[in-house]
């Protein structure tokens, strides 16, 4: 390699790296991390036997082809998509009930023993590890808990000592039975939850789970008839202990929770607003402005379908429907309103039964189909990254046809979300009074600035979303534009240099 080579090529090597040193080389601003709370957690439902089998050992009793058996799904396969999870923006994981089950029990729900692991989700160790690895990389672990309820075969059953321990037979039933259907809870024994040795073997039993596994937090399915009185006294039992731990439940009445978070519970499940949700989001041209909207630090379970409901995916399909559209719709609806996102496994690739029942199938991860998932990373990115998205007040600005404009703002951080769901084009004005500043896309990385009507023109195709934060107008980055200029020029000059060095050589 001769002298004008080697010249040439420590040119290009401190071109390349020059930008980084100028751009990248500024001292990073540590701040000290707050523990989210549970209104900032972005959390993903998964039933472990129908989620991911890793571990072949414990596949004696599994049959693929029955949908009432079980399929194989374990605590190793939960272990091995927390790096896909956590990449796809879920801050924690909640995970159907390890109680050791009556056969066929897949779902969690049909316990025989409180105080045992079912050996076909796995083991106490993979529950432990399961745990471990999601604290390291920042994740929450919540698990249902069955407290109403307990299979036929459970041995309390049998005893003639235990007989006040049930409720006599009733008839209970969800206050949204068009929506909500748990058909595998019907008819079990129900527990007398005012009886005190049924409260104390509850109560011994979460303590123990809790402290055995290191979970963060419990999500019980309530109804009508479940205690108030219990429910108080089970989650200050629990938090005697472990101050942090956290409560959320399924909420099947008409009352919206507020007594159940009177009674200790941080998070509601409302499925009288998913049922308002699934109306305007499945299908193009409802106006986004009917939706009731959460009030800010409300602490309700938000999401567009569940173990217990029709999925999303079939009411878009029956609407005639893009699907990955309109959940590309609900999502950002989800992620960027007030509320905690709740997404059931497989929403991720938009899986549909066929069927206006529960979607208990196998999670189709594999599909091949990555348009949602990176969606999800995306706007999972921005849920983390602004404060205002999680925390902010909520404010509806305007509104045309069915497209909306929110805003939402914290501290000193300001957002504003567009959602077009109408079926064309649209736009909306939006008065400036803001010197200075513009609007800066964040799916799409368009520029809003003030036109000549001193105004913002918000417009979005038909079914499509953007973020807006709000920030000084920077116009043309001038240092930018000067620095890539130097390094022409640098570059040139080089060149020029280089050549005539050569032919002086030459001569």
């Amino acid at each position: 390699m001769d002298l004008e080579e080697r010249d040439m090529k420590k040119i290009l090597t401190i071109m390349t790296i020059l930008p980084f040193l100028v751009f990248c080389s500024q001292p990073a601003q540590a701040e000290e991390q707050e523990e989210r709370t549970v209104e900032e957690e972005t959390i993903y439902y998964l039933m472990v036997d129908r989620f991911v089998n890793q571990n072949f050992e414990n596949d004696e009793e599994i049959n693929i082809d029955d949908p009432e058996a079980y399929h194989g799904g374990d605590l190793e396969g939960v272990i091995s998509q927390l790096d896909e999870l956590k990449q796809q923006g879920f801050t924690a994981v909640n995970i159907s009930p390890l109680m050791e089950n009556a056969p066929g029990g897949y779902h969690g729900m049909w316990v025989t023993d409180f105080m045992e692991l079912d050996e076909q989700f796995g083991t106490w160790e993979s529950a432990q590890q399961l745990v471990e690895e999601a604290h390291s990389k920042n994740m929450k672990v919540y698990m249902d808990f069955t407290i109403n309820h307990t299979a036929e075969q459970h041995p309390w059953t049998e005893d003639a000592s235990k007989q006040g321990w049930f409720l006599p037979e009733s008839e209970v039933s969800p206050d949204h039975p068009e929506t909500i259907q748990a058909s595998w809870v019907e008819g079990l024994p129900r527990l007398n939850l005012e009886n005190p040795d049924v409260a104390a073997s509850i109560k011994e039993a979460g303590l123990y789970w809790a402290e055995r596994l290191n979970l963060d937090g419990y999500r019980l399915l309530l109804d009508s008839e479940t205690p108030l009185s219990f429910v108080e006294t089970f989650t200050e039992s629990i938090r005697d202990q472990h101050a942090k731990f956290k409560f959320l439940a399924d909420d099947m009445t008409e009352n919206g929770g507020q007594d159940y978070k009177d009674a200790g519970i941080d998070l509601v499940l409302d499925y009288s607003y998913n049922d308002k949700l699934t109306a305007v989001l499945a299908d193009v041209g409802n106006p986004l402005e009917d939706l009731p909207v959460q009030a800010a630090g409300a602490s309700k379970g938000i999401f567009l379908d569940s173990q217990y409901t029709t999925r999303f995916t079939r009411e878009a399909v029956k609407n005639e429907q893009n699907p990955v559209t309109r959940w590309k719709l609900g999502l950002l609806y989800l992620y960027t309103t007030p509320g905690t996102p709740v997404i059931y496994q497989g929403s991720e690739v938009a899986m549909d039964n066929g069927q206006d029942v529960p979607d208990h199938r196998t999670a189709q991860l594999n599909s091949g189909e990555d348009e949602l998932k990176q969606y999800l990373e995306q706007i999972g990115s921005l849920r983390e990254q602004y404060a205002s998205l999680t925390k902010g007040d909520f404010e509806h600005v305007a509104s045309d046809g069915a497209m909306s404009l929110y805003k939402r703002s914290y501290q000193q951080e300001e957002i504003f979300i567009a959602i077009n769901n109408d079926n064309e084009t649209k736009t909306i004005r939006l008065e400036g009074d803001r010197d200075g500043e513009q609007l800066r896309g964040l799916l799409y990385d368009n520029i809003v600035r003030l036109d000549d009507n001193n105004d913002y023109r918000i417009t979005l195709d038909r079914e499509t979303a953007d973020v807006f934060i709000v920030e000084k107008n920077t116009g043309i980055n001038w240092l930018f534009v000067s620095f890539i200029l130097l390094v022409f020029a640098i570059f040139i000059s080089s060149i020029i240099y280089l050549t005539i060095k050569q032919k002086r050589r030459t001569k």
